[in-house]
């Protein structure tokens, strides 16, 4: 089990292109196209979910809403949606920093 603690200060010390990251994940968690295993995607939906002003330096402010029915009424409309949202972020993050930024992630939390 992770240490909600230790998560919650991961949150609050990310910066906003982190944040960006970080809502990123929660798309492709929230639109079933991650890979990860359900555990980590429990770990990164926790990170989102601990983000307290929830900062974004490219996503409108309605991308919170967007993730949050979509959580609750996952439906093809909503991961059409997520779909154009998370590819345009990717093009802005890129696979590399993402993967860095997930390894971060995971090292302040376990350390």
């Amino acid at each position: 089990m992770y240490d909600l603690t230790k998560i919650g200060a991961v949150a609050r010390a990310m910066n906003g292109f982190e944040c960006d990251c970080a809502i990123t994940v929660a798309l492709k968690i929230s639109d079933d196209s991650c890979k990860m295993d359900e555990y980590e995607k429990s770990v990164f939906m926790a990170l989102y979910d601990a983000m307290i002003d929830k900062q974004t330096d490219f996503f409108d402010d309605n991308i919170f809403e967007v993730i949050s029915h979509t959580r609750a009424h996952p439906d093809a409309s909503s991961y059409a949606k997520i779909k154009i949202l998370r590819e345009n972020a990717m093009e802005m993050i890129t696979q590399e920093k993402m993967k860095k930024f997930k390894a971060d992630v995971r090292e302040r939390i376990t350390s």
